[in-house]
């Protein structure tokens, strides 16, 4: 799986996380049974993108684990190459 399909992917399972606890709350109300339902949904997804993340989300040309600024992260700290294209990053500023 690529970098940016991987972020894509911890994007929409943590939303679905934040969604599950939202309905669990708002819709639980005296019912249980739907808040255990939807509490276990939303760590069962959250785990999933946890391990999305150390699995996928690592730079396609070193390997060294993407988790810090994982959505905002052009440049691979620790190889220096642009993630979408590999070039190496020039000097102290810019790209």
């Amino acid at each position: 799986m690529s970098f940016e399909t991987a972020k894509k992917a911890v994007a929409w399972l943590l939303g679905l996380s934040v969604v599950a606890c939202l309905t669990g709350i708002f819709l639980g109300g005296n019912d249980a049974t739907l808040m255990n339902y939807t509490g276990t949904a939303a760590i069962v997804l959250l785990f999933l993108a946890v391990g999305v993340v150390f699995k996928w989300c690592r730079c396609p040309w070193c390997g060294q684990l993407l988790f810090r600024k994982m959505f905002a992260v052009k440049i691979c700290p620790a190889c220096h190459r642009d993630i979408q294209t590999g070039k190496k990053k020039k000097g102290k500023g810019g790209r």
